[in-house]
């Protein structure tokens, strides 16, 4: 029983991960990979990529319904870990991309979302990514119960931000047929390269085994790390026509008032508010409920609450502007519960559903509740190697956003879904 349980492990580990950490609420995208410490062999190592398709779209912008298109962009997930074991320790090195979003606008009405408070700019596009390198170590003691384990180590992340607005700046002024002038706007896009250090950060937790009946218990703890030192570059080019404002309001083009669209109109450097990636709290259980079958489960607790407002800021000749995002987040809570049968010593299978408690709170809309369906199979050739596939479909529930609740346009979505594919390969000597 025990070869079997410890071959259906790898399964349902892969099930569980696909669910809990690649749709984990929020901008989490991946968890190092510290499953790694518990490998059997002297040295494992283990490499895996998910690919997750999330498809999220406005259904109304300031009351106004459409076709708006899917604004979440697909995205990968790589993970690396190589561990080094024996029965009383063992260390890790791990590679993963921690947090990420990527969103595409230019389905909206206008190409942008709506100006914003500051500037009058309107967000196109918008991406951020963080990397996070670790190193986590295990310390145990065995005794007739079973294998009690101590982890810790530190982390290093960094945090590089992209992103693009539009937006009309004043250049100058126009004569009005009827006598007087007019202010004349040009319309421009603003992009923006902004990067921190890496900060540091640190896990610890702690592990029990019973390997006769495939029982494991952990829990880990993943502190917080704050990014405030940004460097960057942003510039500003024409983007159109430059324009008057009309008699009702109608723009007027001025065709001959300023450069042509691509023309540079200013340059300078790009700063970002502090950020702080969230602390969070992982609970995993799984042990044997019957002969060849494992039973899993997973907790999850994420400090969103400190994801409040992000503001982007550009510093030209012309000024310093702003392009402010809020977001007012609620703590997160994932939640999963599967099943592992074995149907030979080589290979195997499991299934899970997972519950993810939304973090939006009405300031913006994309991450409301989200069910999940996970499944995972593992091949293992031989006692060196261990190939694994996975799959997961996720119901998104619908939600709003409203200026009453601090967003700073009106919005709605529908319910929506999600879809991720994992493959990890895995190598114990």
């Amino acid at each position: 029983m025990r070869t079997i349980l410890t071959t259906i492990l790898g399964a349902s580990l892969a099930s569980a991960a696909l669910g809990s950490t690649a749709l984990a609420g929020g901008f989490q995208r991946g968890t190092a990979d510290t499953d790694i410490l518990f490998e059997q062999g002297t040295v494992a190592m283990r490499t895996g990529v998910t690919y997750v398709n999330p498809q999220r779209g406005f259904d109304t912008i300031n009351g106004q319904s459409g076709d708006y298109d899917t604004y979440t962009q697909n995205y990968l997930i790589p993970s690396l870990a190589f561990g080094i074991n024996s029965e009383m320790a063992g260390c890790a090195g791990t590679y993963v991309i921690s947090f990420a979003a990527e969103s595409d606008y230019t389905g909206s009405p206008g190409g942008a979302l709506p100006a914003g408070p500051t500037a009058g700019s309107r967000t196109e596009t918008s991406e951020f990514e963080s990397n996070e390198f670790g190193l986590t170590c295990r310390l145990s003691y065995t005794n007739d119960m079973g294998r009690f384990s101590l982890l810790g180590g530190v982390f290093a992340e960094d945090f590089t931000f992209d992103g693009s607005s539009v937006s009309g700046t004043p250049v100058g002024a126009a004569p009005l047929p009827g006598g007087g002038v007019a202010p004349v706007f040009l319309p421009v896009r603003t992009t923006v390269e902004t990067k921190s250090d890496y900060a540091v950060g640190y896990r610890i937790g702690a592990a029990f085994e019973k390997p006769e009946i495939a029982l494991r218990a952990q829990v880990m703890y993943r502190s917080e790390a704050t990014h405030d030192n940004f460097t960057g570059t942003g510039s500003v080019v024409a983007n159109g026509n430059a324009y008057i404002i009309g008699p009702g309001g109608v723009q007027v083009v001025v065709p001959t008032a300023v450069p042509p669209a691509g023309t540079p109109v200013a340059g300078g450097t790009s700063s970002f508010s502090d950020v702080v990636s969230p602390q969070s709290l992982y609970i995993n259980a799984q042990t044997g409920i019957a002969p060849g079958t494992l039973l899993l489960a997973s907790f999850r607790w994420t400090d969103w609450s400190t994801n409040g407002v992000a503001v982007s800021s550009i510093t030209t000749q012309r000024g310093t502007s702003s392009s402010l995002s809020p977001y007012n987040w609620r703590d997160g809570y994932t939640a999963s519960i599967g099943l592992g049968r074995a149907f030979t010593d080589e290979i195997s299978a499991a299934v899970s559903v997972g519950y993810d408690r939304g973090v939006s709170t009405g300031s913006e809309t994309t991450y409301t509740d989200l069910y999940t369906l996970a499944g995972g199979v593992s091949f293992k050739a031989n006692e060196w190697s261990e190939l694994r596939f996975g799959g997961l479909v996720g119901y998104w529930t619908d939600g709003e956003q409203s200026v009453s609740d601090g967003a700073y346009f009106d919005a709605t979505v529908g319910d929506d879904f999600v879809y991720a594919l994992n493959a990890s390969l895995k190598f114990t000597f």
